[in-house]
């Protein structure tokens, strides 16, 4: 798949045009040596280059973002979070300064301007590279709970972060879905969608925003942006790119969606609410030994799965726009998602006479 930014330059050209000065130019502001470097691969919704830094010491990450959308300013607002979290006592995979005291530095070339940034490489194996293969001898429920931890302790601590100041600040994600992302991407004849996304941002306008409600959240929390530590079964977050102002069940709700492979290819939906319930239970009691969430906001959990279900399917259409490339109509996975949206069908129709367990998520 090749990216685009907003200027059309392909994600291919820029890896083409970063030679092997600007990487030693890069090397030389954060004072590395003797480091060998490997670009890892493009994959689905990758928005930035990420390099692999190894040499005899340390195991670090270069990421470069080079699309217009990721301005400086996110992109340090990004970052202060990160440390803060990681000062905090948060498991992230936290950036480290160049000699020039900034976790952020620019590199131009032509008309482009490249963000980068170093992060210590996160302990461990993200799940999925594993094979969903846990911890030998260990019951799968410690990472249920684990993973309701972290995010716990996330929220915990983002109650009290100050942002550095209202420029350098991370996005609301309300409004940027409202008037950033649905006017851009979703197509003009989806009129039906359009109806049910403004009564979904009109209802979460009427919501709380509290201290214990509402704060900086990571928007993308799951098994591909995180690494579990086999040793003990620790969790150390990644990939904070996504990172905005939200309620704090949007990250809960998001958890319960990236659940869903642990009961999809079940035979009735009896057995399906019984996984989901018992993955969720222990989602929520790892979470509550760091962050109380009070039943009123547990209580809002359909609406939340809504909300996720919402920038899913404007992903798919963003990215079909961003790669230059065109949705099949017979696209059943994307037909699915539709047909949930237009007809207002909770929990993604998991648990609806709509879905199918042995073509999960697909509109036959």
């Amino acid at each position: 798949m090749v990216i685009i930014d907003n200027d059309g330059i392909k994600r291919q050209n820029v890896i083409n045009k970063i030679n092997k000065g600007i990487l030693e130019n890069i090397q030389s502001l954060w004072n590395l040596k003797n480091v060998e470097i490997t670009i890892h691969p493009q994959y689905d919704g990758c928005q930035n280059l990420i390099y692999y830094l190894t040499n005899n010491d340390n195991e670090l990450i270069l990421r470069i973002s080079f699309r217009e959308d990721r301005s400086i300013e996110q992109i340090q607002a990004e970052t202060h979070f990160i440390n803060y979290l990681s000062s905090n006592g948060a498991l992230v995979a936290y950036p480290i300064k160049s000699k020039n005291d900034s976790f952020v530095e620019i590199i131009k070339i032509e008309n482009m301007s490249l963000f980068c940034v170093i992060f210590i490489k996160a302990k461990g194996y993200r799940l999925p590279d594993k094979d969903y293969k846990y911890r030998e001898g260990v019951s799968i429920d410690e990472y249920f709970h684990n993973y309701g931890k972290t995010l716990g302790i996330m929220h915990r601590l983002a109650k009290d972060y100050l942002p550095v100041n209202e420029k350098i600040k991370r996005p609301d994600w309300i409004n940027n879905m409202e008037n950033i992302f649905i006017p851009k991407y979703l197509p003009n004849n989806k009129n039906i969608i359009k109806s049910n996304f403004d009564r979904l941002i009109k209802e979460a306008k009427q919501l709380l925003k509290d201290k214990d409600s509402f704060g900086l959240i990571h928007a993308d929390f799951g098994d591909g942006n995180f690494t579990i530590d086999y040793e003990n079964g620790n969790i150390t977050t990644f990939d904070f790119d996504d990172s905005a102002y939200c309620w704090f069940m949007y990250d809960i709700a998001d958890a319960w969606t990236k659940g869903i492979g642990w009961a999809m290819f079940e035979n009735t939906i009896e057995k399906r609410k019984n996984k989901m319930d018992d993955y969720y239970g222990k989602i929520i009691k790892g979470y509550n030994t760091e962050n109380i969430i009070s039943d009123y906001w547990l209580s809002k959990l359909p609406f939340f799965i809504k909300i996720v279900e919402m920038e899913s399917l404007i992903s798919e259409y963003q990215n079909s726009i961003v790669n230059g490339e065109e949705i099949e109509e017979d696209d059943e996975e994307m037909n699915y998602k539709i047909e949930c949206i237009e007809k207002d069908i909770p929990y993604l129709g998991l648990f609806d006479k709509i879905y199918n367990h042995e073509n999960p998520f697909c509109l036959m």
